[in-house]
Formats: structure tokens, sequence, C-alpha cells
């Protein structure tokens, strides 16, 4: 029996996920990242993100609050 597909392509679009959605607003200072559907439950700081995770503790979404800042500090590392 042949493969009437190549290895890695898809047969169908209906299960293809459409996150991540990326939101970002430069006059607020602020990214979003959501990464999973889901509503928040409980978020919290880790790194200088703000990480929100669901009812079963699964990460859906992650904020940058001063995103100006960490933009400057990355183009420091770069120099």
């Amino acid at each position: 029996m042949g493969r009437s597909h190549r290895p890695g392509s898809f047969r169908s679009k209906k299960g293809v996920s459409q996150y991540p959605e990326v939101y970002i607003d430069k006059e607020a200072d602020f990214a979003s990242i959501k990464i999973a559907p889901g509503v928040e439950d409980r978020s919290y700081v880790k790194g200088g993100f703000v990480v929100c995770e669901d009812q079963k503790g699964r990460i859906i979404e992650i904020q940058l609050l001063n995103l100006k800042a960490l933009l400057s500090s990355r183009k420091r590392l770069a120099a």
C-alpha cells in the first residue's frame, strides 16, 4: 500500500490550531501571547512575565507588562 500524502503534511485543516495569538499595544507598553484556548483561573509573575493558567494549571497566556524595557535590554545585550 502506498501513501497518498507526504510525511508531515496535513490531510485536513480541521484540527489545525490558530495559536499562538499575539497582541501588542505599544501605547500601553503591553504585549500578550495567547498560547492555548481557555479561561484564566489564576496568574502569577515569573521572571518578569505574567503567566496565566486555566483551571487545570495549563499555561494559556503570557503577558509582558513593560515591553519597552525588555526591548531596550535586548538591544544592549546584542551590542
